[in-house]
């Protein structure tokens, strides 16, 4: 089912990889979403003619008629664009697709600009009595060129088929190209966990912070410098795997508070210690709780990058 390709792939433009990189521009960010929407509506205009029963052009058969037409072909305009955002590439119909880009000339000639192609090249028509629900027939004159009118028996139930088909190979290869470039991406990182960067004496160094409210221990500078470049050394470990911080909310709202902590310290226990000792306590507490915190979800982050 199409439904559920579309799923697959809005789930991979939903992870924090995927959709912070995406979101950095947000041109991207828009064409990639109205893509995919314009192509499930679209989907449903067309499922919708497919469950028609039988009308002619007196039955409302020019309203379904040129509908249908115009949905297949927004339909492959939404999925050049979703080409376009995710890999920055158009679809060339013409060439690689011969089927679709037959179909974007049915609807050009017939409905989409009847009235005059090509600066004159040809003229189209719809036979009125010939509209009926697999199709109609269509008429073509070509006065530049002197060329016998041609008489073209269109099928429309034939143009969702074949649409149909192609879609789902191309919306699969999509899905499959996502899949890889995560993989791909997740590789580079697989022998690189971001808990190793927590040294064994972690503990220790946050003892020594402890140490410092009572008596003025000269080596704290180096205990508290120890454990903040730890915990910047797995902010820029988190940003290499997701692109910013903020792309993991939890992330962003622990380190936000760390952030806060540090600068406070380092101020009131390391430049000019404070005498409220009860103070200090706290802040020191906090800043280790959020530093636990944060160590367990970066064991998380390593745990989707090992594979």
């Amino acid at each position: 089912m199409i439904e559920n390709i579309f799923e697959e792939i809005r789930e991979i433009c939903n992870h924090p990889w995927k959709s912070e990189l995406l979101f950095q521009d947000k041109i991207i960010w828009n064409r990639l979403w109205t893509s995919l929407d314009v192509i499930e509506d679209s989907q449903i205009a067309i499922d919708d003619y497919t469950n028609l029963s039988e009308f002619s052009s007196s039955e409302k058969g020019y309203l379904y008629v040129y509908g249908i037409l115009h949905a297949l072909y927004l339909q492959q305009d939404a999925l050049c664009n979703l080409n376009k955002s995710l890999f920055g590439q158009d679809i060339d119909f013409k060439k690689d697709y011969p089927e679709l880009y037959n179909i974007r000339e049915i609807r050009n000639n017939s409905i989409g600009h009847p009235t005059d192609r090509g600066n004159g090249k040809s003229f189209h028509g719809i036979s009125r009595m010939t509209i009926q629900k697999k199709g109609f027939q269509m008429m073509s004159s070509f006065p530049k060129t002197g060329e016998e009118d041609e008489f073209t028996d269109i099928n429309v139930l034939s143009c969702i088929e074949t649409q149909g088909g192609l879609f789902k190979v191309i919306l699969n290869q999509t899905m499959e190209k996502l899949k890889s470039d995560f993989e791909n991406h997740k590789l580079k990182f697989k022998d690189s966990k971001l808990i190793d960067l927590v040294h064994k004496s972690i503990d220790y160094q946050f003892s020594k912070l402890y140490e410092n409210i009572n008596r003025d221990y000269t080596l704290v500078e180096i205990n508290f410098g120890t454990i903040f470049e730890t915990y910047n050394n797995i902010k820029k470990g988190i940003i290499e795997r997701y692109s910013s911080l903020s792309a993991l909310s939890g992330i962003e709202l622990n380190t936000e508070m760390l952030d806060y902590l540090f600068n406070r310290l380092k101020r009131d226990l390391i430049e000019n210690k404070i005498e409220d000792k009860l103070e200090l306590r706290i802040f020191i507490d906090a800043l280790k709780s959020h530093f636990e915190e944060l160590k367990s979800m970066v064991k998380e982050i390593d745990e989707e990058f090992k594979s």
